[in-house]
């Protein structure tokens, strides 16, 4: 994220706190928040479509933009996301994930049934013919597939209060992606490195299938973390991953 972009969004979110550039729950009319801060209205729409993906606002189509987006602004509030950047967000997301999914790999390896490996494996092997085929749509496909991989392998811990975080907390990852331009976010995990990628989902799902939980658990960090530092690495080229600052 540009530095001018980053610096709009932060006047923009401390304009709403402010109470400046809202009537009753709505915020101003585009054209005249465009005026406000005096900016061109389609750079204006970028900031104003990151601020709802963070949950702060609400753009309703036909209707307006509300302040308050509806889902995840509970969670964020808790996690104090709304005035982290995604790059930062993302981090803090991925913590949350390695704390909750890692472990639940390991009771999905205790606990699954061979319904739930049947419904695994097939979203494995979706993902194995991605990228065997050299499917032109791999990145958005692949992510949509890794989402309900990683959401089955949670669902097969047998746990409805984890499956309901994690639902949550896949939201919140989801909306941090997509408050981030799309030009630096181009290229998708699977679009990126779909062989290293799927490597890594085949030994979580293996160990799942031969009940190592163990193993499970420890194939779940070492994917989370090492898929933590690839999207930092693309959204901030620059910025040091973990494993960076510990070399």
């Amino acid at each position: 994220m540009n530095e001018g972009k980053r610096q709009l969004i932060q006047k923009i979110y401390l304009a709403l706190q402010a109470g400046e550039i809202t009537k009753g729950d709505m915020l101003l009319p585009e054209r005249d928040l465009a005026e406000h801060f005096d900016v061109k209205r389609s750079y204006l729409r970028e900031a104003l479509i990151a601020l709802e993906a963070l949950g702060v606002i609400d753009i309703r189509e036909r209707q307006g933009m509300f302040v308050g987006g509806e889902g995840t602004n509970s969670i964020l509030d808790s996690l104090n996301l709304l005035t982290a950047w995604p790059v930062d967000s993302i981090a803090q997301v991925f913590e949350l994930r390695v704390m909750i999914e890692s472990p639940t790999a390991a009771f999905a390896a205790l606990r699954r049934t061979d319904r739930d490996m049947e419904q695994i494996r097939d979203a494995l092997d979706y993902l194995e013919n991605l990228w065997r085929t050299h499917h032109p749509d791999i990145g958005v496909l692949g992510a949509r597939y890794n989402a309900i991989l990683h959401s089955l392998i949670v669902k097969a811990a047998h746990n409805a209060v984890l499956l309901r975080v994690y639902e949550g907390l896949s939201k919140l990852y989801t909306d941090a992606i997509a408050s981030v331009g799309h030009q630096e976010r181009e290229k998708l995990p699977y679009e990126k490195w779909p062989d290293t990628v799927l490597s890594e989902h085949r030994d979580l799902v293996e160990a799942i299938e031969r009940q190592d939980s163990e193993a499970a658990k420890a194939a779940s960090i070492r994917h989370l973390e090492k898929s933590r530092d690839r999207i930092q690495s693309l959204i901030s080229p620059n910025k040091k991953t973990p494993a960076d600052r510990l070399a």
